[in-house]
C-alpha cells in the first residue's frame, strides 16, 4: 500500500513539475528573421502600421488628428519621435498605441531600426 501511494505520489508530482514550462513563442521560435538588425518600409514596417494602425489613423477623421495612410506621414512621425513614443509606452498609459496593446518587442524593435535608418521608403 505505502508503494502503490509512492509510485502515485511520484508520478502526480512528476506530472506537476513538468507541466511549470513558461517561455515566450518568440524567443523559443523566432520570428522569421531578426528582429533588430534590418528593417525596411515595404517588408516590415508598412505591413504593421496597415494592421495595427490603420484603423482609427486614417483619412478625414484620423483618430488624434495623425492620418498614417502614407509613408511620408508615418516617416514624420518617425522622424520626429512620436511613433516610438506612443509604441514603448507600457500597458495601461492613455498614450499607448495600439490600445489592443503592446506591440511585440520584435515589432518594436523593427521600428527602431527603420527609424535610426532615416525610415526610408524602402
Amino acid at each position: 500500500m505505502l508503494k502503490t501511494f509512492s509510485v502515485i505520489f511520484l508520478l502526480v508530482s512528476l506530472t506537476a513539475v513538468s507541466s511549470c514550462y513558461y517561455d515566450n513563442a518568440e524567443q523559443l521560435y523566432g520570428t522569421g528573421g531578426t528582429c533588430d538588425s534590418t528593417a525596411t518600409w515595404t517588408l516590415d514596417v508598412q505591413p504593421m502600421i496597415q494592421s495595427q494602425c490603420l484603423g482609427c489613423h486614417q483619412g478625414a477623421s484620423a483618430s488624434g488628428g495623425l492620418d498614417l495612410s502614407t509613408h511620408a506621414n508615418v516617416q514624420n512621425s518617425a522622424l520626429n519621435g512620436s511613433l516610438l513614443d506612443r509604441i514603448q509606452r507600457g500597458a495601461g498609459d492613455p498614450l499607448a498605441m495600439p490600445p489592443s496593446g503592446p506591440l511585440s518587442n520584435c515589432s518594436q524593435a523593427k521600428v527602431r531600426v527603420w527609424e535610426r535608418g532615416g525610415a526610408l521608403p524602402n
